[in-house]
Order: structure tokens, then C-alpha cells, then sequence
């Protein structure tokens, strides 16, 4: 390895490292959507709504390690790909949260 690849592969593990923290950081927050059907009938569709979202943090992991494969195989500098993931988590998370509650009120 060329040391002038070094600060890209530095980038793209720090990049990935936040990536990856902030998965688990939302991941962990996805339980919140019990507060929002608490006591109604849509309680029983909450596991809808967090099955949603832990699938899109977990997808949005995965498609950022396919652009970074992608990006390997072109031979072209990696950088700052893994944090492509970030917007597409909050999403995720904001995308069950919003169906928790629309579920939680029929």
C-alpha cells in the first residue's frame, strides 16, 4: 500500500466507525415507539413499525458497504462513502416512527 492512500483509508474507517455508531445509536432508540401506542389497540402493530425500521438501519449499513465495494473494484478513492449511510438511518428511523404513529391511532 501506497502511503499516499493513507488518508483516504483513514477517512473511509473513520467514516465507517460513525457510521456504524450512529446505526447503533438509532437502533437503540427504536424501542421509544412503544411510547407512542402505549395504551391503545395499535400496540399490536408496533412490530410493524420496528421491524421497519431496524431493516432500513441495517440496509442502509449494507448499501454503503456496497458502495464502498464498488468504489474498491474501480480502483477509485473511497473517502467519505461510508457516511452515506447517516441520512438514509435517520430516515429509517423517522419512517417507523411515523407509521408507529398511524398505527397507534387506529
Amino acid at each position: 500500500m501506497a502511503w499516499d492512500q493513507l488518508p483516504n483509508l483513514a477517512r473511509a474507517v473513520l467514516g465507517s466507525l460513525i457510521a456504524i455508531v450512529f446505526a447503533l445509536f438509532a437502533a437503540s432508540f427504536v424501542t421509544l415507539y412503544e411510547l407512542v401506542a402505549r395504551d391503545t389497540q395499535g400496540a399490536r402493530y408496533l412490530a410493524v413499525a420496528q421491524t421497519l425500521a431496524w431493516t432500513g438501519i441495517a440496509a442502509s449499513l449494507i448499501w454503503a458497504v456496497v458502495l464502498m465495494v464498488g468504489k474498491l473494484r474501480n480502483r477509485t478513492p473511497i473517502a467519505w462513502t461510508p457516511l452515506i449511510a447517516v441520512p438514509l438511518i435517520i430516515e429509517s428511523w423517522l419512517v417507523g416512527f411515523l407509521i408507529a404513529l398511524v398505527l397507534a391511532s387506529v
